[in-house]
This record gives C-alpha cells, structure tokens and sequence, in this order.
C-alpha cells in the first residue's frame, strides 16, 4: 500500500472504524447483533471503494450481493424452505428437547436450528457433519455461551430420528 491510493485507503478505514456515534446509536436500537452488521457493511464499502479508479462514474458496478448464481439460488431456497416448514421444523427441535421445555429455548438457538434442518433436509449433497458443524459455528457467534453444545445435541437427535423415519438419506 503505497503512495495517494495508500493514503486514501488509511483515511477510509479511519473514517469507516470511527464514524459518528450517533450511526452506532441507530444501528443498535435497530438491532441485537448491529455491531456484526457494521463490520460487514464496512468491509463491502471498503471494497467497493477500492474499486473505483480515475476513470469510475457515476455508473461504477458496486460488489455483488452473491459470490454467483448457484450462492444466490442457496441462500434463497434455503431461506423459503426455513419458512415454509417452520412448524414442522419447530415440531421436531420440540420432540428432541430432553429434560426442557421448548418455550424455554432461546430464541436464536431455535431460528439457527430451523435453518440447519432446513440445510439437512433440502442439501443432499452437503453431507451432514458440514452441515451440523457450520450452524454449531453459528451458535457459538450468536448465541449464548453454552448454546453451541445444545445446538449440536439437538441437531444430532433431529438427524438420527430423521434417518430413522427414512427421511433422511445421507451420512
């Protein structure tokens, strides 16, 4: 990182690291987890920034919102599929919940278990351990410290009953 281009990249980051507290003010009244957010819309700014040269216009491609086609079409059928069966997704996080009751669950373990179930069922060709694997991840972010282990017991509990109802055909 050298010269002007340099310079004008450190003086982004600054502004974009530090900006107005009154931003920060909106964004967390907005939402529990706004300081995530912040540091992805930062990033793709930053990006977007880095993109554009002398020549750039008003009409500079800004970053696309997917990686492709095929990233776009995932994460849109997973979400339909998320929704779509979330009372049956629900029915079976309640059936394999031991020793607690479903209304007890926080909130965001059982939205990152819908997904999850969502994955399993819809994304044969993902196998199952990634699956399970990736939302534990994602309880250990976004949820309560003890989460990730109750996530993975559950989903675990969800997967075995699955294959056992013949639902559920990969390893």
């Amino acid at each position: 990182m050298g010269g002007r281009k340099g310079l004008r990249e450190v003086a982004l980051r600054r502004n974009l690291q530090f900006p107005d507290e009154r931003i920060d003010a909106l964004l967390e009244e907005q939402g529990l987890y706004w300081n995530d957010d912040k540091e992805i819309v930062d990033t793709f700014v930053l990006k977007t920034i880095k993109r554009f040269t002398e020549k750039s216009t008003a009409k500079q491609e800004l970053l696309p919102e997917f990686k492709d086609a095929e990233d776009r079409d995932f994460a849109i059928r997973l979400l339909r599929r998320s929704i779509l069966n979330d009372a049956e997704y629900r029915g079976l996080i309640e059936q394999n919940t031991k020793n607690w009751e479903f209304d007890r669950l926080a909130f965001m373990d059982v939205v990152i278990m819908q997904i999850a179930i969502a994955e399993i069922l819809s994304f044969p060709q993902i196998p199952l351990s990634v699956s399970i694997n990736e939302y534990v991840e994602i309880a250990k972010t976004y949820s309560t410290p003890k989460s990730y282990g109750y996530v993975n017991g559950i989903l675990d509990a969800v997967a075995q009953g699955l294959k056992k109802a013949g639902k559920l055909m990969k390893e």
